[in-house]
């Protein structure tokens, strides 16, 4: 059973890994270096981009619901990461998987929709998180998206409110009734 892997792994508490990296981020010279070192968009450094993607997607559902939400890295067919928290004294994990909305510099073509219409391949993975991470400035009108026909567990939208990338927004589970939004603050 997959679970028992997940039991075996070493977990990442988000809040800790954004302070690590936020503290290197600002005591480097990290504008000296080439956008796709510094941006960890090099083949060799980007698990280490979607590991903080995933950090910061876990410290927002940590806000969302009241409790600590760790991640660990685990590449598997249709996912990335594993998230774990507890509730009422009993461990509860979830395979995630990253996507992002790049920032317009990268690809000005690229759209919320276009990436929707992607997670159509995830046809049967019922308990599959999605978490996009807009990396970008940009006003979503959710009324506007046509969200994929799968049978996923849940669909997060996330992004930072402004450059300084101290305030974010989360919102979701986009494929539930009721879906809302929530801001965090980066740690």
């Amino acid at each position: 059973m997959i679970v028992r892997e997940w039991e075996k792994l070493q977990f990442i508490d988000p809040e800790r890994a954004l302070i690590a990296l936020r503290k290197f981020a600002t005591t480097q010279s990290l504008y000296e270096l080439p956008y796709e070192i510094a941006s960890l968009r090099k083949r060799e450094l980007r698990p280490f981009g979607e590991s903080r993607q995933c950090a910061l997607f876990c410290q927002g559902l940590s806000h969302i619901m009241g409790r600590k939400v760790v991640y660990a890295q685990y590449e598997h067919a249709d996912y990335d990461f594993v998230a774990r928290f507890e509730k009422d004294e009993v461990l509860h994990y979830a395979p995630i998987q990253m996507k992002e909305l790049v920032p317009e510099e990268l690809n000005p073509h690229a759209n919320l929709q276009s990436e929707l219409n992607k997670l159509e391949k995830y046809a049967d993975s019922k308990d599959l998180v999605i978490a996009i991470h807009i990396n970008r400035a940009a006003t979503v009108h959710l009324s506007k998206l046509v969200m994929p026909r799968t049978s996923l567990g849940a669909l997060w939208f996330f992004g930072a409110n402004d450059q300084t990338q101290n305030t974010w927004t989360i919102i979701g589970n986009l494929l539930r009734p009721g879906a809302s939004s929530s801001e965090f603050t980066h740690p």
